[in-house]
């Protein structure tokens, strides 16, 4: 297997080859990744960089970018406040169909029309826009939104807005206080949700028949501004509709939220 790497200490545009899977490890920063289809190359921007030149492994077909280092590394780094060091803003080209991997602790992650995704960050936000396949986003306090995904979508944020859109199949997410919106176009999704405080919204097309299965110490469940009686003195709402269409089906179990269904 060829080896090749760079240590990027300036502004510069690298031809980095075939690479069939990217991973990006940022700091601070930004980190933008577009998948071009008349691409058969991958490209790197680095548009600024750090006082600690940014790394670049090309190991066969799998490419790594960025600054990856140990938890004890991490830890001096933040007592030290090193992390303008570690800046990097950087835009990466990529033919489709390459899958992606984008963790950063601060960076601000853009991801735009790839095929298999995965974005990570701690306090930067994430915005996905027309991606593909599998898509799994994570993140504690940055706000995430993907907007025309077609595919299934795997999501876990604490206190982050989520919002994802497009033309969804299974859906998990997870949150702890962050609001969690999920709307369909064209498709009867299956959405599991998991959340403490944060309200649940599924937005769907008109007609869509719904089977809801809602769990919860305290909250309300609402189905086209109509909240729906509890089984229990908690919250346990169970309701199946039939129809013409497909059935989109909502799994959800909070602590004290609201889960709100409407259509049209």
């Amino acid at each position: 297997m060829s080896t090749e790497s760079w240590a990027v200490a300036a502004p510069q545009t690298l031809d980095v080859g075939r690479a069939s899977a990217v991973s990006v490890r940022l700091q601070d920063g930004r980190a933008d990744v577009v998948a071009d289809a008349a691409a058969t190359r991958t490209t790197l921007e680095v548009l600024e960089v750090g006082a600690k030149p940014l790394q670049v492994v090309r190991e066969g077909d799998r490419l790594r970018i960025g600054y990856e280092r140990s938890k004890v590394e991490a830890f001096v780094a933040r007592v030290k406040a090193l992390g303008d060091s570690e800046r990097a803003v950087v835009r990466l080209t990529v033919p489709a169909g390459v899958s992606v991997d984008v963790g950063t602790t601060e960076a601000d992650i853009d991801v735009v029309g790839t095929a298999g995704t995965v974005a990570k960050t701690v306090t930067g936000t994430i915005r996905t826009t027309d991606t593909t396949g599998s898509l799994y986003v994570r993140s504690v306090s940055g706000d995430v939104a993907a907007s025309g995904h077609t595919g299934d979508v795997s999501a876990q944020v604490v206190s982050a807005a989520l919002a994802l859109d497009g033309a969804l199949g299974r859906v998990s997410a997870n949150s702890v206080s962050g609001a969690v919106v999920v709307t369909a176009r064209g498709t009867a999704p299956m959405l599991t949700a998991k959340t403490v405080s944060g309200d649940v919204a599924l937005r769907l097309d008109e007609g869509t028949p719904v089977s809801l299965k809602v769990r919860g110490a305290a909250g309300q469940v609402v189905l086209d501004g109509e909240v729906q009686p509890s089984a229990t003195r908690t919250l346990a709402v169970d309701r199946t509709e039939t129809g013409a269409g497909a059935v989109a089906y909502l799994t959800a179990n909070v602590t004290s939220a609201r889960v709100i269904v409407s259509r049209g």
